[in-house]
């Protein structure tokens, strides 16, 4: 994820306006952007195009109950606590990852997704979602065993307790900070963790982290 104030960005990788109110931004690639409540403030024609939805229907809304997003293994994953949302705008950094979007004639679709913060002065920031569709998952972008596992097959190195607790948290959207305080322990320590939850389990992001979590039971 990027961290970048909206001067120096307008005007980079097709981006030419954004106005006031946030709802006004052009790129060839969809995107949309969401408050720190989830609340669509930005949606562009290749949003609109791609999706299917207009802005006027589209602005507003929430967005996981707009584009019901789903992880690699079906599991609803855009949700008002969203552990992405809630580390991006904890100023945490975030990779790209895979969903599906549900667009308007009601078919789902496979995105490859990066994120970017704009800032618009002080409590102001959005959080732009940059969605690429994918014909499917390729093993380049996706572990194998994240794409073909299966609960009985899948092998892992076991998580110790608070690793598991940290998991547990992840999931239910908290920031590093947060995590932190309900575990009385230190923010340096809640990032140590989550790396060696991830290098357990073997992949790369928070993200899949909890999406292989959910499907394990770990959480």
């Amino acid at each position: 994820m990027v961290l970048i104030p909206l001067q120096k960005w307008l005007g980079w990788n097709g981006f030419k306006t954004m106005n006031r109110e946030k709802n006004t931004f052009r790129t060839s690639e969809a995107a949309f952007a969401v408050d720190r409540n989830g609340q669509i403030v930005a949606w562009n024609q290749a949003a609109k195009r791609t999706f299917g939805y207009t802005k006027s229907r589209a602005m507003g809304k929430r967005c996981w109950e707009l584009l019901s997003g789903r992880d690699i293994f079906g599991n609803q994953s855009c949700c008002e606590g969203c552990a992405v949302r809630a580390a991006a705008f904890a100023n945490e950094p975030i990779n790209r990852f895979q969903i599906d979007f549900k667009s308007a004639d009601q078919n789902r679709k496979k995105y490859t997704v990066s994120t970017l913060m704009l800032f618009h002065g002080p409590g102001k920031e959005s959080f732009v979602h940059l969605c690429r569709p994918k014909s499917g998952f390729s093993e380049s972008e996706v572990p194998e065993h994240v794409a073909n596992h299966s609960c009985t097959k899948f092998q892992h190195k076991p998580l110790t307790p608070r690793e598991t607790e940290v998991l547990t948290l992840l999931h239910k959207g908290m920031t590093v900070v947060k995590i932190a305080d309900e575990l009385t322990i230190s923010p340096s320590t809640v990032r140590n963790h989550t790396q060696h939850i991830l290098s357990k389990l073997n992949v790369h992001s928070r993200f899949e982290a909890v999406a292989i979590g959910r499907k394990l039971n770990l959480i």
